[in-house]
């Protein structure tokens, strides 16, 4: 075959273009496998290396604040050849969870790779607060343990106490969950942040997906500003059964399945809070949610310089940790002492309840008629969004001078009088004379020396207590090896079929230890005893989720033990 000049240059085009081709086929991208999901649903974003060697295997994805990373980096290859031409793919994905609902920018991602940049496209992910109930799919997006949190209302007032209440969600068995303590949080007063240890379960499902659910701590805050404030992602070690065989009796505290754990975040949120609106008045003192207010008097007629008492109680549910009793007026002539403070409220679910009571001591230094203010009380109600002012009417007082009782006086003895006199009458009968014989000796009377015999004895007495006691403590360790199993035997006798799981347990403890010490015995003479000491402090642990069945497993394992060191 002859080439022609044409045909040199078909081939030299070619050979210039086909490398070119594969020059432009080289590309980035990043995809998500969704941007429409809920808080609660797992998101997959995928980077796609086309064509290029040497492409990353992790990448930082530097998402901290929205997303927490569920699994990954997980890595593929594919190579195919189409036309004698070879192309390869290579793919890092990551599995996130958010953090926060709304709209989520994802930003591009810029790679270096043998001297050339190569960008992704930025794009938006839309979380929601909750899984879509419409959609046939959502439940395959869910992962198997979630956590919620969630408040009573969206809007709160400044002032307002409400509550966050975390839930969680599981399609496995959980053994045991904790978190971090938390006291301060800014924009909030914390009143309170406990796990509940004991949580009713419920099921509940998700677009054909069964979930346990249970609330698991509660976390109530009073708002000290305004705005849209944020509640952080607060996270929890969730554990959960975990089948197959454990390796030790401490992996597998509870019988035969052992516990695998996870940090579980529960997403951040954001209430917002209003500011409370004008028209409060002088009677309001930051007094937040729903009473009712009564009061009243000891007396109305009493003595000048004489007290009498004022009574307020206040009874309702609000923010009662975070107000004080605005102060009522009373005439002039009339001393006021600060009121004592009686407090009878608690947090229930979302706020308190209960009732507050003060009492105030009023002392009149001059006669004569008073009228009383009423008392008035003015608290804002966010059910009604309005304020609401409560009066309780006092009347009058009647305050009498010493003088107009004074004739009251010269007809009965005055307190001091009766005091004296009744020293009196007592110094006539307890201190009468008594004849005496002159010629008797008391030193030779035999009644007189029963003090000092009795007084013997009790030093004798001492004396032999304390020989016995040095005699036993020099046998001490003697006399506790020969009665450890009399006492061990003792402690769990007290265990009956009612015990409290926490006795229970504490028997067990106090038995198997003290027999362990009196015995003199370490954990390496029998290989079981390390198992038990394990289980004991893992039950500690977990008192919720401690069952008479597991304590008693328990209870006869060490029991077998015990009769083991016996019989050897």
């Amino acid at each position: 075959m002859v080439k022609t000049g044409k045909t040199y240059f078909i081939v030299w085009l070619a050979a210039s273009v086909l490398p070119l081709t594969f020059l432009f086929a080289q590309q980035v991208s990043l995809t998500a496998d969704k941007t429409e999901l809920s808080v609660q649903e797992k998101v997959r974003l995928t980077f796609t290396f086309e064509n290029i060697r040497n492409a990353p295997r992790s990448i930082n994805l530097d998402l901290h604040d929205s997303f927490s990373i569920a699994g990954g980096p997980y890595s593929s290859s594919n190579y195919s050849i189409v036309n004698g031409k070879t192309s390869y793919k290579n793919t890092v994905s990551y599995d996130l969870i958010a953090k926060k609902t709304g709209k989520i920018r994802i930003p591009p991602y810029a790679f270096t790779i043998k001297n050339e940049v190569y960008r992704t496209e930025p794009f938006h992910i839309h979380i929601r607060k909750a899984p879509d109930p419409q959609s046939t799919d959502a439940g395959k997006g869910l992962p198997d343990i979630f956590i919620t949190s969630s408040i009573e209302k969206d809007t709160v007032y400044q002032g307002e106490t409400f509550t966050v209440v975390y839930r969680l969600f599981s399609s496995k068995n959980i053994v045991n969950y904790t978190t971090n303590p938390l006291s301060t949080l800014e924009g909030f007063i914390v009143d309170r942040f406990e796990l509940n240890q004991n949580p009713s379960i419920s099921r509940e499902t998700f677009s054909g997906r069964e979930y346990l659910k249970a609330d698991i701590a509660f976390l109530t805050l009073t708002a000290t500003r305004t705005g849209s404030l944020n509640i952080p992602l607060k996270v929890f070690r969730i554990s959960t059964e975990r089948e197959g065989r454990s390796r030790s009796f401490f992996d597998d505290p509870f019988f035969g399945v052992s516990s695998e754990r996870e940090n579980i975040p529960a997403p951040e949120d954001t209430v917002e809070v209003l500011p409370l609106p004008p028209g409060a008045g002088p009677f309001f003192t930051g007094a937040i949610g729903d009473f009712a207010m009564h009061a009243e008097l000891d007396t109305g007629i009493l003595q000048e310089n004489q007290a009498t008492r004022l009574r307020v109680d206040l009874i309702g549910n609000g923010n009662m940790e975070h107000f004080t009793f605005p102060k009522p007026g009373f005439p002039e002539g009339f001393e006021v002492f600060e009121p004592r403070v009686k407090n009878a409220y608690e947090l229930n679910k979302n706020n308190y309840r209960g009732s507050r009571i003060w009492e105030y001591v009023l002392i009149p230094s001059t006669p004569g008629n008073f009228s009383l203010d009423d008392i008035r009380f003015t608290y804002f109600s966010p059910r009604k969004k309005a304020y609401k002012t409560l009066s309780a009417p006092l009347g009058n007082i009647r305050v009498f001078s010493h003088d107009e009782l004074a004739g009251d006086y010269d007809y009965s003895p005055a307190p001091g009088k009766v005091r004296m006199l009744s020293e009196d009458i007592r110094f006539i009968q307890t201190e009468e004379g008594k004849l005496q014989n002159a010629a008797y000796d008391p030193v030779q009377d035999p009644k007189n020396w029963v003090l000092y015999y009795t007084a013997l004895g009790f030093v004798l007495l001492f004396l032999l207590a304390e020989y016995m006691i040095n005699l036993r403590n020099k046998n001490i360790r003697k006399i506790r090896y020969k009665n450890a199993l009399k006492n061990a035997m003792t402690e769990f006798r007290k265990i009956e079929a009612d015990t409290p799981h926490d006795e229970f347990l504490g028997h067990i403890d106090t038995a198997f230890r003290n027999y362990l010490n009196d015995k003199q015995i370490g954990i390496e003479h029998h290989p079981g005893i390390e198992d038990v000491l394990k289980s004991i402090e893992t039950f500690k642990y977990a008192p919720g989720m401690v069952s008479h069945v597991h304590l008693d497993k328990l209870k006869e394992q060490a029991l077998n033990i015990i009769e083991e060191i016996e019989k050897a």
